[in-house]
């Protein structure tokens, strides 16, 4: 299921994707736009009240396209692509949108160490538990050596014994 939104806002579009349930999102395109398409205005500066909405309707139908066109061709990923003609608004944004995208590839960083960290104390409790083993197998080892020993030791003094 895709969930698409459209916001206006202070001069801006912000349009939103949402991946289908259970698909991992991933951002495709972040780009802040600093003026509108040709023949696109600030909603409230129009001669007329119909332009602004026929202006915007064919704004948001073209947006509706392109978010149809991306889905067609990505499989419904999680994107965002901003219009704007505040050109201090779209910087505030592409930082934003680069620091958000950092925070993701660090978190995703963060989950694969944390997976090799966990596979490792896994790894090193195994070798524990094989060097304990090891251990008592030579404990026991020792005893049936020394056990021989003694054994020999006193096989060789009763032939002496006999001998003399």
């Amino acid at each position: 299921m895709r969930v698409v939104k459209y916001l206006w806002a202070s001069a801006m579009v912000l349009s939103v994707a949402r991946s289908s349930v259970g698909e991992q999102p991933a951002l495709l395109s972040g780009v802040a736009s600093e003026t509108l398409p040709s023949g696109m205005g600030e909603p409230g500066v129009a001669k007329t009240e119909a332009q602004p909405d026929a202006r915007y309707d064919e704004m948001l139908s073209k947006m509706q396209a392109a978010v149809e066109e991306v889905a067609q061709l990505y499989g419904s990923p999680l994107f965002l692509q901003v219009f704007t003609n505040d050109t201090e608004r779209a910087t505030e944004l592409r930082e934003r949108l680069k620091a958000d995208q950092r925070i993701h590839v660090i978190r995703m960083e963060i989950e694969k160490l944390e997976g090799q960290r966990t596979a490792l104390l896994n790894e090193i409790a195994s070798r524990q538990k094989q060097a304990t083993a090891l251990g008592e197998k030579l404990v026991r080892q020792r005893i049936a050596l020394d056990s021989l020993a003694a054994a020999v030791e006193q096989a060789r003094r009763a032939v002496e014994d006999t001998t003399k």
